[in-house]
């Protein structure tokens, strides 16, 4: 498994989850992949600066954000801690804003952090400076996936282990729960284990890679249940062109008319139309 995202003239970047862990480039309509880097380990989710393009990606086993090409990494001294915010332990959702800083989630840590540019300083965004796991509004369970909307000033975690999708006012610690939050499970108001989180203003719409239940669930805004656009309702997996097997990742054109998901059980990049 491993993190996709596209750059602005439609190269498409996956992290390979399995060795070398390289960073692959797909050009359009190729689908013979360029190696461009390689990790110490999975690039668990990419994002590109709006700004330089530069590719981040969290590494997972090495507690830290790789930038290419500089090879920078946050922090400098990387190391497996959650004593203060200066640590990344078990990092995976990052996202960066048009100003450089850098948004990461750590699962161990149960927060999620904002970095200044340099990648020197940090400030807690979301969870709790005790880095204790929790289900109510001010704590996160095994933050994974990450959408910032930066008009609205407004963070999306995809919070796995609470199988719900939250939503933080950036500069507020209580989040608001707009997806799942019911339990784990299948029925159309549930996720299990949600890994990635898309808003589309286009449609009003979450949209939401429902990891354990192979499906990627499309969530209006304001509603209280999903709707299947992909995989199956009922959480089968399979390899089948209508199937998915642990949906990872997602990405979305920015006039929300197609999607693409990191089928990672699968081993592959579905491309699917949404309108």
């Amino acid at each position: 498994q491993g993190g996709i995202t596209v750059s602005k003239n439609g190269t498409l970047y996956v992290g390979d989850g399995a060795s070398p862990y390289a960073l692959l480039a797909f050009e359009p309509n190729n689908l013979t992949a360029k190696q461009i880097f390689t990790y110490s380990n999975w690039a668990a989710y990419l994002s590109i600066d709006p700004v330089t393009s530069s590719i981040y990606a969290t590494v997972f086993n090495q507690n830290s954000a790789v930038i290419w090409p500089s090879n920078r990494t946050i922090p400098k001294n990387p190391s497996a801690s959650c004593s203060n915010v200066l640590h990344l332990y078990y990092p995976t959702g990052i996202v960066i804003d048009s100003l450089g800083n850098i948004y990461i989630s750590s699962v161990q840590c149960n927060w999620v952090t904002k970095w200044n540019p340099n990648g020197t300083n940090s400030t807690l965004v979301a969870g709790s400076l005790s880095a204790t796991v929790g289900s109510d509004s001010q704590h996160l369970y095994s933050p994974y996936g990450l959408f910032l909307d930066e008009i609205n000033s407004l963070l999306y975690v995809a919070d796995a282990a609470n199988n719900r999708v939250q939503k933080f006012v950036l500069g507020n610690l209580t989040g608001v729960t707009v997806a799942g939050g019911n339990g784990q499970g299948t029925a159309s108001n549930q996720l299990n284990f949600p890994s990635a989180i898309h808003v589309s203003q286009r449609d009003n719409s979450y949209y939401i890679c429902d990891y354990h239940n192979n499906r990627i669930q499309r969530w209006a805004i304001g509603a209280t249940y999903g709707v299947t656009i992909a995989g199956s309702s009922t959480g089968v997996a399979g390899s089948a062109l209508n199937l998915l097997n642990a949906p990872y990742d997602i990405w979305i054109d920015p006039n929300a008319t197609y999607m693409l998901i990191s089928d990672s059980s699968n081993c592959r990049v579905q491309k699917y139309l949404l309108y």
